[in-house]
């Protein structure tokens, strides 16, 4: 990754990162499971410009605090999370470290991380040398942190947990939103086949490679009431590559949808595919699944929407 534009000195580019992002992407590669890479590119005296100096200093100052966060850990188990990203450490089969990256610091004073089933023995601020115990709540879906009202460092304050064994993760599951829309993401589903999986970068956030009929994706969600809801797909699909249809099933119910050419891979469209009855609150699982694919790809699926129907019970 270069610190401006370009990989060699070149004395008009100005255009430098910021040290969050600087510092972000390292955490975000770290729990990824990969090396960061990052350019410097001397001047033709063989001077380090005073900008990248600058931004490696405050990287330095950041490690000195959190480098046990990245150094020697592996990716992290968690599929995503909605505040930051977390990397992991194993310290015997039977105690592991997971290294809580808090990108965006709760408002509530409560840092909640989804689906986690371990037992918690600690949790503390890796910035805080006396490790004072931070209080953990667990939850239907995974547990709560309280953690102090303002962030230690804006930019990536670590929350070290230290919990029993493995890391066991419960699938994510999807709530609504305050009007009662259940969104569900690409980066969220379950891909279940060979060919399909999750792109992102170049305009892309979406399932895509769908080219195998067998393949299909999932969400687990959560509906806070029963009732009728409108489904509608955003997707796109390159003239004269891809097409096809599917099924969409949740439950009981089924509806089939054809899908169209937007005119390329990026350009996405949304589609309402029709209606489905929630028979009651509570957990449900919804499917996609290919009916037939005669060109390349039957599509790239951004995202589903369930938008509850006024009136609709």
């Amino acid at each position: 990754m270069t610190m401006n534009d370009t990989w060699g000195f070149k004395r008009n580019d100005h255009n430098w990162k910021s040290t969050e992002d600087l510092i972000r992407k390292l955490a975000d590669i770290a729990s990824k499971g990969g090396n960061f890479l990052l350019n410097v590119g001397p001047t033709a005296l063989g001077e380090i410009p005073r900008p990248s100096i600058e931004r490696l200093q405050a990287i330095g100052r950041w490690m000195d605090v959190n480098a046990q966060s990245i150094y020697g850990t592996s990716a992290s188990p968690f599929k995503r999370l909605p505040w930051g990203r977390c990397t992991c450490k194993t310290l015997s089969a039977d105690r592991t470290l997971l290294y809580l990256h808090v990108f965006d610091w709760p408002e509530d004073a409560r840092l909640v991380v989804p689906g986690l089933e371990n037992v918690v023995l600690d949790a503390y601020l890796l910035a805080d040398a006396d490790r004072e115990s931070l209080a953990v709540a667990h939850l239907d879906d995974g547990l709560v942190i309280t953690v102090p009202p303002a962030a230690p460092d804006p930019i990536d304050t670590v929350v070290v947990l230290e919990i029993t064994g493995e890391p066991e993760v419960a699938p994510y599951i999807i709530r609504p939103a305050a009007d009662g829309t259940i969104t569900l993401p690409a980066i969220e589903a379950a891909i279940h086949g060979s060919t399909a999986r999750y792109e992102s970068g170049g305009g892309k956030d979406n399932i895509g490679y769908w080219s195998d009929p067998a393949d299909q994706v999932s969400w687990l969600f959560h509906a806070d009431q029963p009732g009728r809801y409108d489904v509608y797909l955003t997707y796109a699909c390159e003239a004269g590559s891809g097409g096809g249809t599917f099924h969409l099933r949740v439950g009981s119910g089924e509806l089939a949808g054809r899908i169209e050419e937007t005119g390329s891979w990026t350009a996405f469209r949304e589609l309402k595919i029709g209606e489905i009855v929630l028979d009651g609150p509570g957990p449900h699982k919804l499917l996609v699944a290919p009916a037939e694919i005669p060109g390349q790809a039957l599509m790239n699926l951004r995202s589903v929407s369930i938008r509850p129907i006024a009136g609709g019970k």
